[in-house]
């Protein structure tokens, strides 16, 4: 067969293939509607409080935080002045935010950190709970572990991690509680630990200063169902009020890899004032907040 004959014949191949083809895809106008669909994933999503995810929403956040709960015997209190060498319970309150898988044997971890940001994390205890959807009994789920102070008096955070199995959105599965009360003196003063046990290198801190508290919620009443009212959703924190002041010593950090330093904190309430009063401390690094404390003021 001559070289001409097999370029004809190569060619008629070519063209009875392309016929074939669009022929066959011309019979069906949609050829993906005869295709397969393969089911929805459906996976559960275990949440707490967590400052952290909220945060990068960029939403202002408190540490003071409300699914962290601290025990005396039946008896709540708050994560201040905690007597050493004393038993408590702490309990974390876990919701779910999906509306059709529950969550089978839940880890949920709790550690403790000395009172500041970015120090290092302590054991506490770890254990399991059933989480139900959203909705239906059984959400929210609570943990508890018991847990006996360190020997050392002096003021703790308390972290909680949940370790599902399985989960749409990992970020929202840290929260932390800690806060600090003192009277207003001449000033109040605090003081909180700042380290650097994450980066290989220097770590250059600095501070913002708020005060936000997360708003209650409305009151019931008998409303219909379909009208839904939600608390407002802030995007910035309140300022610093009138009046007051708020000096950190000293002011911006630059941390070795491994390394603790103290801030002093001094708040100056305006004159007169009564009430409480949340002055939330953020500590930022070049990245992002890596923590903070919330310092409350009271007076009778």
């Amino acid at each position: 067969m001559t070289i001409l004959a097999r370029f004809f014949r190569d060619l008629l191949r070519l063209i009875l293939f392309l016929l074939r083809y669009f022929l066959r895809r011309g019979s069906d106008p949609d050829p993906r509607r005869c295709r397969p669909c393969p089911p929805a994933l459906k996976r559960p999503d275990p949440f707490l409080y967590s400052q952290y995810y909220l945060m990068h929403l960029g939403i202002p956040v408190t540490w003071d935080n409300p699914d962290i709960y601290i025990f005396e015997g039946n008896t709540a209190v708050d994560p201040h002045n905690l007597e050493p060498s004393t038993d408590y319970t702490l309990v974390a309150r876990i919701w779910n935010n999906s509306t059709d898988v529950p969550v089978v044997d839940l880890g949920v971890v709790f550690t403790y950190l000395s009172f500041g940001m970015g120090v290092q994390s302590h054991a506490i205890a770890a254990t399991k709970t059933d989480l139900n959807v959203k909705g239906l009994p059984g959400c929210p789920a609570f943990a508890a572990v018991p847990w006996k102070t360190p020997p050392m008096a002096g003021h703790y955070c308390v972290q909680v991690l949940l370790e599902p199995p399985d989960d749409s959105n990992w970020l929202n599965n840290l929260g932390q509680r800690n806060m600090d009360v003192a009277q207003p003196a001449s000033p109040a003063t605090f003081e909180f630990d700042v380290g650097n046990h994450a980066l290989p290198r220097p770590r250059r801190v600095h501070f913002t200063v708020d005060t936000y508290a997360i708003p209650p919620l409305p009151p019931c009443d008998d409303r219909p169902p379909n009208d839904v009212r939600l608390r407002e959703l802030k995007r910035s924190a309140p300022h610093i009020p009138e009046g007051w002041t708020v000096q950190l010593t000293p002011s911006e950090l630059v941390l070795a890899p491994g390394e603790e330093k103290t801030v002093k904190a001094e708040i100056t309430p305006s004159p007169g004032f009564a009430g409480r009063m949340p002055i939330n401390v953020h500590a930022l690094d070049d990245a992002a907040c890596f923590g903070g404390v919330t310092l409350v003021v009271e007076a009778p």
